[in-house]
């Protein structure tokens, strides 16, 4: 795989070569979630959801063995930290590119070539002016299996008909609500104001490529490797969600 030269991903350099194939993965687990906590604020009330979004970086490196993946829903008003949110788990996740106001050709495109991560900031899928063709794309998105059908009039006959994979790990910051078809496939953030004035720093980003280094050790050390299978952890749609990432937590623990 060559990426084209002006993807705006993130992808390892020749350094990688110089990391060692021992990682402990529960210190990178801390690590990911200390370097989460030192840029995003969430609600203290809530301080297991830097677990949740650790355990969703993790789920990015290895989508290939993972059958559903949740939606991460960052709500809030003006100001309140949902595209902070967004850089933050950019600068960890695996080929994470941040888009604003996608198209639906983007959506399913883009998660059909690249097979990477997608933040997406500000996006309109609800009341007049929302996008249902946007709708219906993000709620394929979460489960392996579900594609989107197009039409290809350069094309004839049977070939018209082309079928595109939306599944790939998604963010969606934005201060607009959800329809409750795609809130149920979400685990979601309702974002506050900041009280802690030093989550706003400036992003090191040269620990975050350090993190992500290591991170696709965890990747390449998982790959020829079977995910444990386990009992549901939840219920229906709730047990889709939440399932990915206890794999990954008794994976690394």
């Amino acid at each position: 795989y060559k990426p084209k030269s002006d993807l705006p991903i993130y992808y390892c350099g020749a350094d990688i070569l110089e990391e060692s194939r021992e990682v402990n993965y529960s210190l990178l687990l801390d690590n990911v979630i200390k370097f989460i906590k030192s840029y995003l604020e969430l609600p203290k009330e809530k301080e297991s959801n830097y677990l949740i979004l650790g355990l969703w970086v993790f789920h990015t490196y290895i989508i290939e063995k993972i059958e559903t993946t949740p939606l991460i829903y960052f709500y809030g008003v003006y100001e309140t930290g949902k595209s902070r949110a967004g850089e933050v788990l950019k600068e960890l996740g695996f080929r994470c590119e941040t888009i604003t106001s996608p198209t639906e050709a983007v959506l399913f495109r883009g998660a059909d070539y690249f097979q990477g991560s997608l933040i997406v900031d500000q996006v309109k899928i609800w009341g007049s002016e929302g996008n249902k063709d946007i709708a219906t794309l993000i709620k394929a998105r979460y489960k392996r299996g579900l594609v989107v059908p197009r039409i290809n009039l350069n094309k004839s006959g049977e070939d018209q008909i082309e079928y595109f994979d939306t599944f790939e790990p998604m963010i969606i910051c934005t201060d607009e609500t959800m329809p409750q078809d795609i809130e149920s496939r979400c685990i979601t953030f309702q974002m506050q104001k900041n009280a802690n004035p030093k989550v706003e720093s400036k992003i090191d980003k040269e620990l975050a490529k350090s993190i992500r280094n290591k991170l696709i050790v965890f990747r390449a050390n998982l790959a020829e490797k079977e995910l444990k299978e386990f009992e549901p952890v939840s219920r229906r749609r709730l047990n889709e969600i939440l399932y990915p990432l206890y794999q990954i937590l008794m994976e690394i623990a």
